[in-house]
């Protein structure tokens, strides 16, 4: 590698850095010699971290980390996937794609209960309007709780007997990264309980005129994990979803063919769409189109309006 030294810029919250932490290590691990600097920027959506994702969008943890990087503040970002849109600015690539973390979503419940097993009325907290309208599906019988702030505030306020919660659905993903693997009751199987696009998936972005740190980052791109959270993100961008629609899209490769779960319903998971198409390998992204364009022709788009304007 040349003589320079790269800045890896992320948010700087605690699972943020964990992640860039994760980045970096696997870059150091395959150039010993690589001289790293990391740093934290400050992002629109960490001015209020408790803000519900549903109603500022994800771009606001994004939007920050990619002037720092057109301006040269930093030469690589490290993006929770799910968080990027679906199109990049001009001048910017996403380099590599590492392998994922675990995309399930998890039950952390306050008396070790899965779902399942969870009484009935129980207060389940979530901030995401898809695991709302997946729990409100699976188990209507339910109390459903919405909830803000980062993973670690979400288990303090389970845990804190002045907050009548029964459970948390949460990422698998980030509760391993933060350590937090032992507090999980149950995982969430993704292609039933159909997982976030891109859960659990990291994104290296860097400018694309910058071939060397582009070959750097290209040396942790694990290429099956970019086919399948591309499939995702395309069929989101083409089905038209926005922040506050409950809608999942989960991926899996097995042997030359790839299977797409999709799900959308309105806000109230009053009515809703699932479904499972498969197609080679080859066709990955337009397998994620051909089955935005099937859940459209399904009544999806009357849903997603909904969803908008609820």
């Amino acid at each position: 590698m040349p003589n320079r030294t790269y800045i890896v810029g992320s948010r700087g919250s605690v699972l943020a850095v964990k992640q860039r932490e994760e980045a970096v290590s696997a870059l150091t691990t395959r150039a010993p010699d690589l001289q790293l600097r990391e740093v934290n920027i400050r992002t629109a959506g960490d001015v209020n971290p408790d803000d519900a994702v549903s109603s500022i969008g994800t771009s606001v943890f994004v939007d920050g980390l990619q002037r720092a990087i057109l301006s040269g503040e930093i030469d690589i970002a490290v993006h929770s996937m799910k968080d990027l849109p679906t199109s990049a600015p001009d001048g910017l690539t996403v380099a590599a794609v590492p392998y994922r973390e675990d995309p399930r979503d998890a039950v952390v419940s306050k008396s070790g209960a899965s779902l399942d097993d969870l009484p009935s009325g129980s207060v389940v907290a979530t901030g995401s309007p898809r695991r709302a309208a997946l729990l409100h599906l699976r188990r209507p019988d339910l109390v459903l709780h919405h909830i803000r702030g980062n993973v670690t505030t979400r288990i303090q306020r389970l845990d804190d007997g002045n907050h009548e919660l029964d459970a948390l659905i949460l990422a698998t993903a980030g509760l391993n990264r933060l350590g937090l693997q032992h507090r999980i009751a149950q995982h969430l199987g993704c292609m039933d309980f159909v997982a976030a696009p891109a859960q659990g998936a990291l994104a290296l972005e860097c400018r694309s005129d910058d071939i060397d740190v582009i070959e750097l980052c290209k040396s942790i791109e694990h290429s099956a994990t970019r086919t399948c959270v591309e499939a995702e993100r395309i069929f989101v961008k083409h089905i038209g979803a926005g922040c506050s629609t409950p809608i999942g899209a989960h991926a899996t490769l097995n042997d030359h063919t790839i299977t797409l779960a999709a799900f959308v319903s309105d806000v109230a998971a009053t009515a809703s769409i699932k479904r499972r198409q498969s197609a080679p390998t080859a066709d990955a992204l337009e397998l994620g189109r051909e089955t935005a364009r099937n859940m459209l022709a399904d009544g999806a788009a009357e849903l997603i309006g909904t969803a908008s304007s609820g």
